[in-house]
């Protein structure tokens, strides 16, 4: 999300962290007599609301950021999953019977949809116990497990990542684009089929996973894009290997407890877990470039304090995928 965009919507945010926008955008859905409250912004805008006294989360983003199609295909593909038995956040239709709404407002169109609440918790990496490990690639192979039934288009693909990336990045990024090269020339060798490509979550950490016991409910599937299956378990462990493909280390106890778990339900072969280093290349290089899009247009002297820090940091993180890309795999 480009962060001017950012900076608009949380300026319409109050010190209740209610907004009008937002509640023009929830008039389309069933909902109780009280404000949606805001909860997060990143790639998405989110809020909670409740309807019959139930939480539910109402989602939006500026049109600029996505396409109606691409976030119906998202919604097809999550009730998809819903029916083969996958713990999902279902979506919920507006008053007109639409998994979208598209809607005009004073700060422009946005697309919006809105979710069931799931109940349980967040889990923290570095409090996971050996059996979450295990857990949780469990979860990532009941879902591949579905997914290899799921053959509906819309949503992009590696190579599309590939093409937009090569697209963003400048021409002086030249250590982006050899790391671009070379992880398209390695992934392009790499055989496709069945069993081991497929409609994956692409985004399967901790933050997108809510625990009921020892069993997560999956959330937030708006990136889910056509790749390797194993793409999913690198960008998932990410935080296990520091976000550095060179380090990436299929010994670890952590990552052997993950693989583990997601083979109880889905075998992956050693030709597959060989990948997971230009994977997880492809990965950084991917937000390397979304990051040059939200940074486009530089700083403004009135940018409120919390943009300004958080430029910051996403110029920081941009500074570590360069030095990232030197190291090699």
């Amino acid at each position: 999300m480009k962060l001017s965009t950012m900076q608009a919507v949380v300026a319409t945010l109050n010190e209740q962290w209610e907004s009008e926008l937002a509640n023009t955008l929830l008039s389309a859905w069933a909902h109780d007599d009280e404000p949606a409250k805001y909860w997060r912004a990143s790639a998405n805008f989110i809020f909670f609301f409740k309807q019959a006294g139930q939480q539910y989360v109402l989602r939006f983003n500026h049109a600029s950021e996505r396409t109606r199609d691409t976030i119906q295909a998202e919604i097809d593909y999550v009730n998809y999953l819903a029916t083969a038995g996958i713990a999902v956040a279902k979506p919920i239709r507006s008053l007109a019977g639409n998994d979208v709404e598209s809607i005009s407002t004073a700060h422009g169109l946005f697309h919006v949809v809105a979710f069931e609440a799931l109940p349980g918790q967040l889990l923290a990496f570095d409090t996971l116990t050996p059996e979450q490990f295990m857990n949780w690639g469990k979860a990532l192979g009941e879902l591949h497990q579905a997914a290899q039934g799921y053959n509906q288009k819309g949503r992009p693909t590696w190579a599309d990542h590939v093409a937009m990336v090569a697209e963003t990045l400048p021409t002086t990024e030249q250590a982006a684009h050899q790391a671009l090269h070379d992880v398209h020339k390695q992934l392009s060798q790499h055989g496709v089929n069945q069993q081991n490509f497929g409609l994956i979550h692409y985004d399967f950490e901790l933050d997108n996973l809510v625990w009921q016991a020892e069993r997560p409910g999956l959330i937030d599937f708006d990136d889910c894009a056509w790749y390797w299956f194993a793409a999913d378990i690198a960008f998932a462990l990410r935080d296990l290997f520091d976000d550095r493909a060179a380090k990436i280390d299929l010994e670890h106890p952590a990552f052997q407890q993950f693989i583990a778990g997601y083979r109880h339900v889905k075998p992956i072969d050693q030709a597959e877990l060989d990948q997971l280093p230009y994977l997880m290349r492809l990965h950084n290089v991917n937000s390397f470039a979304k990051l040059q899009r939200a940074l486009a247009g530089g700083p403004a002297a009135d940018d409120p304090a919390w943009s300004v820090g958080l430029r910051q940091r996403l110029l920081a993180k941009m500074q570590f995928y360069r030095d990232e890309f030197s190291q090699p795999i």
